[in-house]
């Protein structure tokens, strides 16, 4: 597609070093009429696919006269003209909608852009959580109070991002079609959507349990708008206040003196305590009661399990931090200086020792397995393999920041729910020991009571 400046986008080329995945030509549509029906001025960031194609409908619009909406026109050349293409790329800077944006420096943004749109369309080129932060922090530069905003990604960043943004973020039946992108994407909003209530015709089927879930997700977001704004309409003459607030022995003086960390929570007013019994931290419950070696090594299991995941996540940050170490020794241009290598070679030393330390791990999760194994349990190993898959993973990855931004992502979904999904048959499992320990105790209890009255 070409715009008026000559700006050339073409749909088959992607960037890999820039990651670079561009949505189906339907899934362009069907997004841009979600944008017209309730923007306008909408800022794309890191979606020059979307950007173009608005501003090339556009510019066919205006060079069709025969039949036209003049109304429809005019709110189509508005839309165009108050958007921006916010991207990293430098090839589209030609066109004067183009703003340089890059994501290590989120707050970046020309002054004359802060709450300048009313809607936000994001789609960072990576989808872990440090990436999104950064795009979070300037879509709330960007946008003006009560704005909108579409965000593409995987499901599984939905908890993170209504965290990011302190709201919550509603799941569109419809899903983005991306041709060269492994996993699916789905679209959030912190509105009620309305093109993007359709499903995608061009994806397979969705499981209906999905859909079932994705709706009642929804509801439950739709009613909490519902009741806050509610309760923010609500009359409250002639309520009277809560206990805790009616405090007419403390002058508004004093109130008006207190320090601001004693309003974090936790602070405990004049007059109540924190516990029911005083100030003073009840004694900790202790669990005397034996359970059998079977408890115990499930117990142990679940322990070693948490560990792996933990060591996950260490051995990220240690990567990333190699990285970074790796880029500044780059810089020095081979100058060499002590320091830096002193740094690289231990921060690498530490890495050999987490990824040893890993497979340590994985073989007492064998051992314990097949020990539960020869009792009687059941086991699945599906998560084993993830473990040792996971750990060569790490081993053999290249310093390069998008393979780390790419394991990253798929490290929760390949290798932790795999571990987690087998710690939650374990808990369930103590469970089901200690009900039948407990059953045991009960039953043999009975019997001593019956043998003591004959």
């Amino acid at each position: 597609m070409e715009t008026k400046h000559d700006i050339q986008f073409c749909l088959d080329e992607e960037k890999r070093e820039f990651n670079q995945y561009w949505y189906s030509p339907k899934t362009i549509n069907v997004l841009l009429e979600e944008v017209r029906h309730h923007a306008t001025a909408c800022a794309f960031l890191s979606t020059p696919s979307l950007y173009f194609a608005l501003v090339r409908e556009g510019n066919e619009a205006m060079t069709n006269t025969d039949d036209v909406d003049t109304d429809g026109t005019a709110a189509a050349a508005s839309l165009i003209t108050n958007s921006r293409l916010f991207e990293f790329d430098r090839q589209w800077e030609k066109d004067p909608g183009f703003v340089h944006y890059d994501f290590h420096m989120p707050d970046h943004v020309p002054v004359q852009h802060f709450a300048a749109f009313d809607y936000v369309l994001a789609d960072p080129p990576f989808i872990t959580e440090d990436v999104w932060a950064a795009y979070v922090q300037t879509a709330k530069l960007l946008l003006r109070p009560g704005g909108k905003l579409l965000l593409t990604t995987v499901m599984e960043n939905h908890t993170m991002l209504e965290g990011l943004l302190d709201a919550p973020l509603f799941i569109a039946p419809f899903r983005p079609a991306i041709p060269h992108l492994t996993y699916q994407y789905v679209c959030f909003t912190n509105y009620k959507f309305t093109r993007l209530a359709r499903v995608n015709s061009e994806l397979p089927p969705e499981d209906p349990k999905i859909l079932a879930a994705t709706q009642m997700a929804n509801d439950l977001r739709e009613s909490e708008r519902e009741f806050t704004a509610q309760m923010r309409q609500r009359d409250r003459q002639g309520e009277q206040p809560l206990p805790a607030a009616q405090r007419h022995d403390v002058p508004s003086a004093v109130m008006a003196e207190l320090p601001a960390s004693a309003m974090k929570w936790g602070y405990v007013p004049a007059g109540l305590t924190m516990y029911a019994n005083g100030s003073e931290t009840p004694p900790e419950e202790t669990e005397d009661q034996d359970y059998g070696s079977a408890y115990r090594e499930v117990e142990s299991l679940r322990g070693m399990l948490d560990k792996f995941k933990r060591l996950i996540d260490l051995s990220q940050k240690q990567l990333d931090a190699l990285s970074k170490l790796q880029q500044k020794c780059t810089k020095q241009d081979g100058t060499g200086v002590p320091a830096t290598d002193f740094a690289m070679l231990e921060a690498k030393e530490e890495f050999t020792m987490t990824v040893e330390e890993m497979r340590g791990v994985i073989k007492s999760v064998e051992a314990s397995e097949a020990r539960l194994t020869v009792a009687g349990g059941e086991t699945a190993l599906n998560h084993i393999a993830a473990m040792k898959e996971c750990v060569e993973a790490y081993a053999a990855l290249p310093l390069e920041r998008q393979k780390l931004n790419e394991l990253a992502a798929d490290a929760t979904r390949k290798y932790k729910s795999p571990v987690f999904n087998r710690m939650k048959e374990l808990l369930q499992l103590l469970k089901e020991i200690k009900k039948q320990k407990q059953k045991q105790e009960g039953t043999s209890a009975m019997a001593a009571d019956e043998n003591s009255f004959s």
